[in-house]
């Protein structure tokens, strides 16, 4: 009775379209809450004698164990009516916990790069930076910012026929034909770099750790692009510098790091003086750091300083020199531009 009313469910779900789930409780009972296209709900309240047993079927059912939480966990559902992937988040709340299931769109392709938001001379640079064999390529953001969107992008941008691309993921979402999707485990790395790999990429949550990995993945000679979580470009730099290999190491192997957010897309108004309903909402705002060779031996000669403001004061200004624009600058750009 329990798993086929959870199955009834997310079959609804499914049938429906919906963007996102939320099952959470309240004074009156659990409430399993669909958000479907066009901004439109359907709520169904859970019977008082099912709630407990719901909970816990559901865990079963997702394979979390008891009273664990999760972050954008990625999980999948079937039976003989559908089929879900979607991204799990579990949370304290007041009346117990609060369970968030955001659906991914199966057939929502790749965004170009062409189509990010990046002005014309960070894409010119991006592009370049990509197509050469070697280094390592950081893709910044705070957590839902699109970093993942734009590793996307880039991927389908260097997916070639004579490229040897391995892909690190712990979601096995939006994949192209021709490459190699691993799953995310450490021992998967001396397997990768024991092949014939042009490229890595490594898209997962605790990117953070895995930088050790990539740094030393790119050292071999190869392309590597991975995501990271930063509130900009600097602060992904800083965790860079602070990874214990070795400074030369480091600096030798990066080339080049972006830091974004997404902010609203101005929507225009028609002809009734309604706001249009063009889907893409959200626009991103980007910056580059180009990690040139006056960088590097300036963090080098002052490596003691690293953790001091004076240090970050004047490796901004050094950047600044080379074109840097940071990402406010980039959105009061965009709004002169009537997009924001």
């Amino acid at each position: 009775m329990i798993n086929k009313t959870l199955h009834n469910l997310f079959g609804f779900a499914a049938k429906e379209k919906a963007k996102k789930v939320v099952i959470s409780g309240s004074e009156s009972g659990l409430a399993f809450n669909c958000h479907l296209p066009d901004g439109e709900e359907a709520i169904f309240n859970i019977p008082k004698n099912l709630e407990v047993d719901l909970a816990t079927n559901l865990r079963r059912l997702l394979e979390i164990a008891p009273g664990e939480l999760a972050s954008g966990k990625y999980c999948k559902l079937s039976d003989k009516n559908y089929h879900l992937n979607f991204r799990l988040s579990i949370v304290p709340d007041k009346f117990g916990e609060k369970i968030i299931i955001n659906i991914i769109d199966e057939k929502k392709d790749a965004m170009t790069l062409n189509k990010l938001g990046l002005q014309k001379e960070d894409l010119t640079t991006l592009k370049t930076q990509i197509n050469n064999k070697t280094g390592l390529v950081i893709i910044s953001s705070p957590e839902m910012q699109g970093r993942s969107s734009t590793l996307n992008s880039l991927l389908t941008e260097i997916n070639k026929e004579d490229k040897n691309i391995y892909f690190i993921n712990d979601v096995p979402e939006n994949q192209l034909s021709g490459i190699n999707y691993v799953s995310n485990d450490l021992n998967n790395w001396a397997t990768i770099l024991k092949q014939n790999s042009d490229i890595i990429v490594l898209d997962v949550k605790n990117s953070e750790n895995h930088l050790t990995e990539a740094i030393n993945a790119a050292a071999t000679g190869r392309l590597v692009i991975i995501t990271l979580e930063a509130i900009n470009g600097f602060e992904a730099l800083y965790k860079i510098l602070n990874n214990s290999l070795p400074l030369k190491l480091k600096l030798d192997s990066l080339k080049m790091i972006t830091g974004q957010a997404l902010i609203d897309l101005k929507r225009p108004k028609n002809k009734n003086g309604k706001v249009s309903k063009n889907k893409r909402k959200k626009i991103g705002i980007f910056e580059v750091l180009i990690i040139n060779k006056k960088i590097k031996n300036f963090i080098l000669d002052n490596q003691e300083n690293l953790r001091t403001e004076t240090f970050w004061n004047n490796l901004l200004q050094i950047f600044k020199e080379n074109e840097y624009k940071p990402l406010t600058q980039d959105a009061q750009q965009k709004k002169r531009n009537g997009l924001i």
